[in-house]
């Protein structure tokens, strides 16, 4: 009976070892893969270009204290080095970060605004017109990058992805990272290890804001009077009604916004298009290109491009569009207060980087501040 009970007990033993050594595995499997998953990630991060064209604006968007961005910019390249964020806070007391990539369409404006809305929840939206003018489907392999791999929140982020690509296949290296931008090797900086990111050297309080400094002299044809319209996208137009849905649903107001552009001449029959579908929605706009003698651009001194406003061509515009912005929306000074200190201080790293900005406007007083 003795030797039973004592085989039992031995038995017994050996269960609670084996059940210790078990779980002992299972903490250290969990504990590696963590810790891979962790290396995985932060090698992705390495390895992707810190470029301001997106990923940084979406990363440092995180950065911002919760509730306090009053103005969200969202849309192409044209928005982010057209909406001079130094200039509303400045001038205005607006406090407006812009969320913008290089050639964002609209179904990646949606998601990044799914995310944005997490964490804020502004008094205003911008929304860059631009999209409705891009014919094609899906995008190109840099543009993916660029527009989705700044997003922290993964379901939203391979929800965008899939969103960019024609065949779901090839969302995985995407969403993964590392195997997209694994080459990057080559052309590793130290920055590149440094998180979060230094946004170029604009520090962390940095809005968005891209300039552009070259000087690329245009002339325009005034198409005012033209009501003609030509179809968007199939895609663009699912996703701006979805924004628009999406915004009515969540009470914050929308507006569109057209950018000042040399080239409008190719692109205003779109633009027709989205005013007419926006005008179902009862969202306004305004097509800043009808007002370029209001704003006192000079098409052949304030542009960098046939797309992108210069330096001085962004001063101008935004002077103007915070102007439009106070008169139509009940957006408060936010000068003074010191939840708001990034704005000042970004404001400020920005005009010691540009002290000899001169407008081509002579009656304008180029930041007199």
């Amino acid at each position: 009976m003795e030797g039973r009970e004592t085989a039992l007990q031995e038995q017994a033993a050996q269960q609670k070892a084996r059940r210790r050594k078990l779980a002992g595995f299972g903490v250290r499997a969990v504990c590696f893969t963590v810790i891979t998953a962790l290396l995985l990630s932060y090698a992705g991060y390495v390895f992707t270009s810190k470029s301001d064209y997106g990923i940084c604006s979406m990363m440092t968007y995180y950065r911002q204290k919760p509730d306090t961005v009053d103005v969200l910019v969202a849309g192409t390249s044209m928005v982010y080095a057209g909406v001079n964020t130094n200039i509303l806070w400045k001038e205005y007391g607006i406090a407006a970060y812009n969320l913008c990539t290089v050639e964002e369409p609209f179904w990646i404006a949606y998601h990044t605004l799914e995310e944005a809305l997490k964490t804020q929840h502004p008094k205003l939206i911008l929304l860059d017109a631009k999209p409705a003018t891009y014919p094609a489907d899906y995008q190109k392999r840099g543009r993916v990058i660029l527009n989705t791999f700044g997003i922290r929140d993964l379901p939203v982020r391979i929800r965008a992805t899939l969103a960019s690509v024609e065949n779901p296949r090839d969302a995985l290296g995407y969403v993964l990272k590392l195997p997209e931008v694994h080459s990057a090797y080559k052309t590793l900086t130290w920055n590149d290890f440094i998180l979060p990111p230094d946004n170029e050297g604009r520090g962390s309080t940095w809005k968005g804001f891209n300039e552009a400094d070259k000087i690329d002299g245009h002339r325009t044809f005034d198409l005012s009077f033209i009501g003609a319209r030509l179809p968007i996208n199939a895609r663009e137009e699912e996703y701006v009604r979805k924004i628009f849905e999406m915004t009515k649903e969540k009470g914050i107001p929308l507006m569109l916004i057209g950018m000042p552009c040399p080239n409008y001449f190719q692109d205003y029959l779109y633009y027709n298009t989205l005013w007419s579908i926006a005008d179902e929605y009862g969202i306004p706009y305004i097509n800043y290109n009808l007002k370029k003698y209001q704003i006192g651009l000079d098409y052949l001194k304030d542009f960098a491009d046939w797309n992108h406003m210069n330096v001085n061509g962004s001063v101008l515009f935004t002077r103007r569009l915070g102007k439009d912005l106070k008169e139509a929306f009940d957006l408060p000074d936010r000068r003074g207060d010191p939840a708001y200190d990034s704005w000042e201080e970004c404001a400020a790293t920005w005009k010691e980087q540009y002290p000899n900005f001169i407008s081509s406007d002579p009656e304008a007083n180029p930041l007199g501040w």
